[in-house]
């Protein structure tokens, strides 16, 4: 019996790649390298089977070097006419599929099956609406993400904007119960809607999902909600399991694509001048969904930790990988959440560094800053996605109740949020607006 090698995840993609490079000539110009869902690796080419030694060669070479990470021989190489749906495999349009390798005669594109984590790969989703958007993200909880959301949607209320927010941290809705209080709710909320959608009859909920929250009363402006759950919602736990499940049949459409609609839909009926998605903490497809996909501009909250720092490295990591990067990196900012009351100057110049480090290792271009035509910054450069919009801690938002009587105390947030909101103003409606 021969000795399986030594092989482990990280380096079996990397040493299949090698070994389709060498053999490039034996494989045809157009190869496509699967990952299945326990990291095996195989190769398909395009077109009809083909009995050749050189293929042989290669897939019990294959079988060797890659160890338990290797499909056996015989099964190394599929062609794409003995697969079911092989012709959409190489197919221009395929989303799933990225290109990481290109030479003369060769193409050499990526398909990881993964049971989640797909939409980290994905391109930002088609638009029919062009309604201005803003994703809240923290890759760590408890640094004070949904509590900015809420305040700076009732300091734009204030300003006369009209407030979409959804609330799409599925498995642990803040937002809903911060701002709608249980007798504001509507019928309905986003789980709900998913598991109607799934058999066809989302329209049954669909306009009775959004309420008006109190915090906006006797402003000009308004903040309506989208909340997880409504008062009809019932048991919301077998609600939230079947949410995420892929309707099948005729024109059945992913998870993003059926989010997009939704989002889409009651974009129309409210007709607002922005919309928040407030997203859940962590790398789960939702948050992949609205940092990546809804062409949104995303705030990445962060606290200066090295756990915070470190989370968030796995995600920039990935990031350099990422086809659509040139475009996407641009709709990022960092947030300096819960900065100290005491020292804040020193606080705040480590996280410049820290944040600085993150982005010129993973996202800025290797160039001069000079260049206008490089994506790269200064590390003091205040124009630049990682020098941080800040959030001072203050002791009168330890107890934030913003629908409590009294509402919001305006000197408390513009002490702590005030200079975070007049900047994300300033970027998120930067672009003029029309008549």
């Amino acid at each position: 019996m021969t000795e399986k090698p030594d092989v482990y995840f990280g380096d079996a993609t990397e040493f299949a790649i090698e070994k389709i490079k060498a053999h490039g000539s034996e494989l045809g110009p157009k190869v496509l390298l699967v990952r299945d869902l326990r990291g095996r690796l195989r190769v398909i080419l395009p077109g009809a089977a083909r009995d050749d030694a050189g293929l042989q060669s290669f897939s019990e070479e294959w079988s060797r070097a890659l160890g338990n990470y290797a499909y056996p021989a015989d099964a190394t190489v599929l062609f794409s006419d003995a697969l079911l749906e092989g012709d959409a495999l190489f197919a221009e349009a395929n989303p799933e599929r990225r290109l990481i390798h290109k030479e003369v005669g060769l193409r050499l594109w990526f398909l990881d099956r993964q049971l989640m984590g797909a939409d980290w790969n994905r391109a930002t989703l088609p638009r029919t609406t062009a309604t201005r958007r803003v994703t809240f993200y923290g890759i760590k909880g408890g640094v004070g993400r949904s509590t900015a959301l809420s305040v700076w949607s009732w300091w734009l209320a204030k300003r006369g904007k009209n407030v979409l927010i959804f609330d799409l941290d599925l498995e642990s809705p803040g937002v809903s119960s911060t701002l709608l209080p249980t007798d504001h709710l509507p019928d309905f909320g986003i789980v709900d809607w998913f598991v109607e959608d799934g058999v066809e009859q989302a329209e049954v909920v669909e306009n009775n999902m959004v309420a008006s929250s109190p915090l906006a009363q006797d402003l000009p402006g308004t903040i309506r909600v989208v909340p997880a759950y409504g008062r009809a919602t019932g048991d919301y736990l077998p609600k939230l399991f079947r949410c995420y499940l892929h309707p099948t049949g005729a024109g059945a459409t992913q998870w993003g694509e059926r989010l997009q609609r939704m989002v889409e839909r009651i974009e129309r009926n409210e007709a607002p001048d922005v919309v928040f998605l407030d997203s859940r903490d962590g790398l789960h497809d939702i948050a992949a969904l609205l940092i990546h996909r809804m062409d949104a501009d995303v705030f990445l909250f962060a606290a200066e930790s090295a756990q915070t720092w470190n989370a968030y490295s796995f995600l920039f990591h990935h990031w350099k990988g990422y086809p659509q990067l040139s475009e996407f990196r641009q709709r990022l900012q960092i947030v300096a959440s819960m900065v100290p009351e005491t020292g804040r100057e020193e606080y705040f110049g480590r996280f410049v560094e820290r944040s600085w480090d993150l982005f010129r290792e993973n996202l800025y271009d290797e160039a001069d800053p000079g260049d206008p035509d490089a994506f790269t910054f200064d590390l003091r450069n205040e124009e630049a996605p990682h020098y941080p919009l800040p959030i001072f801690w203050t002791r009168g938002l330890q107890e934030f109740e913003p629908t409590a009587i009294g509402g919001l105390d305006e000197q408390i947030a513009r002490a702590a949020l005030g200079a975070f909101m007049e900047e994300a103003e300033r970027m998120v409606f930067s672009v003029e607006e029309g008549p």
